[in-house]
């Protein structure tokens, strides 16, 4: 081996710790932007397919139902009631 090269691997012994430390840092880092990536692709693609199913059809229109209700008998009811306190 050349001298060069004893002194690479001198110096990469003696470091290490610190070279495998930010190794691991570096794996763990790109580890949390690929799961990022991919929580936002499927939360994109689950919004899209939710705003497809639910889209109305071409041509057709949404109906508005209303319903009337009669609270008059319950209003009755609860004014009957006497309070204890």
């Amino acid at each position: 081996m050349s001298q060069k090269k004893v002194d690479a691997y001198k110096d990469y012994k003696k470091n290490k710790k610190e070279i495998l430390k930010k190794e691991k840092r570096v794996a763990k880092i790109e580890k949390g932007i690929v799961a990022a990536i991919l929580v936002v692709f499927i939360a994109w693609f689950g919004v899209s397919a939710y705003q497809t199913a639910t889209r109305p059809k071409e041509g057709e229109e949404t109906a508005v139902t209303t319903t009337e209700v009669n609270m008059t008998d319950y209003i009755d009811y609860v004014n009957g009631l006497s309070y204890g306190y």
